[in-house]
């Protein structure tokens, strides 16, 4: 940080602060998750590192203040590379093509590949594997797991879930449109048998004509989708029809990233009624480190 801000600046800063905080120590957000709202907010790294020191001069008795900066320091190694992605807007879905979409993952995947699957993590692969334990744990809670399960995983940028689900499932396909992801989860899943990957169009799953699949997995997929066109969102929902066995299960985590649940629970509630899905779970919030919603749908006879 070669060049402070001003106290108007960090007065700014403040401000466009004061909704994260307020969900924060509300307790809605964990400190994770709140830090990278504030990168997103601020924009950087800068006036992240001084809002953050401002809060610590303001209120650093506070136990919630005091959680944020700890988890600052202890992610100082690795939030560079997530701020980068920030810094250079490779860290917000974007409508526009899927092409648009691609180029954004490939160039983030080569920068840091952790806060390019998740920004929560702030970069750390640590954190990430917290997260992807906790939603490995749920997905074992809802009984969507065991060894006669195959797995479609759409979106499985670097593989982090077919790395830990493996061993838990009799296979499991992980599709992206980003080749440089699909290139680090091929690397990094090597030698499992019942792994295989795949870069998809991103326009519908009807490449996978004539397979089956007992679960689909989508996280943080869907908000590219909707943001890119709600029409690829729908024709993604309307092939898992054909893939998925009556009782087979499609695990949307994250519809979209436009702030409003209600909407989102009632277009997800439409598109299963349309396609021939039970919603089990309806936009819950199911994680501690994480603030995904879960909408989880059943296959209907």
């Amino acid at each position: 940080m070669s060049e402070g801000l001003n106290a108007s600046e960090i007065a700014g800063c403040l401000e466009m602060a004061r909704p994260v905080l307020a969900r924060y120590t509300a307790g809605e957000i964990s400190a994770e998750v709140a830090i990278m709202r504030l990168l997103l907010a601020l924009g950087g790294m800068t006036p992240l590192a001084e809002c953050l020191a401002a809060l610590a001069r303001g209120a650093g008795d506070e136990p919630a203040i005091q959680e944020l900066q700890r988890v600052m320091a202890a992610h100082q190694s690795t939030l560079a590379g997530a701020a980068e992605l920030v810094e250079q807007g490779l860290a917000r879905e974007r409508a526009g093509t899927i092409a648009a979409i691609r180029e954004q993952f490939d160039r983030a995947v080569a920068i840091a590949p952790e806060a390019a699957v998740a920004l929560y993590s702030l970069g750390s692969a640590m954190t990430l594997d917290r997260a992807t334990a906790e939603l490995v744990a749920r997905l074992d809670e809802w009984q969507l797991l065991g060894s006669d399960i195959a797995a479609l995983d759409i979106g499985c940028g670097i593989g982090r879930l077919e790395a830990v689900l493996a061993p838990r499932l009799r296979a499991i396909t992980g599709i992206d449109v980003s080749p440089r992801m699909i290139a680090e989860a091929r690397r990094r899943c090597a030698g499992l048998g019942n792994v295989d990957f795949m870069v998809c169009d991103g326009t519908g799953l009807t490449a996978f004509a004539g397979r089956h699949y007992d679960l689909i997995l989508a996280i943080d997929t869907f908000p590219y989708l909707v943001a890119a066109d709600p029409a690829l969102a729908e024709t993604h929902i309307a092939d898992a029809t054909q893939l998925l066995p009556n009782g087979g299960s499609l695990a949307i985590l994250n519809y979209s990233y436009r702030g409003d649940l209600d909407a989102d629970r009632q277009a997800v509630s439409d598109l299963a009624t349309r396609y021939g899905f039970a919603v089990t779970r309806n936009g819950t919030r199911d994680f501690t480190l994480w603030d995904g919603a879960t909408f989880l749908l059943r296959r209907m006879g």
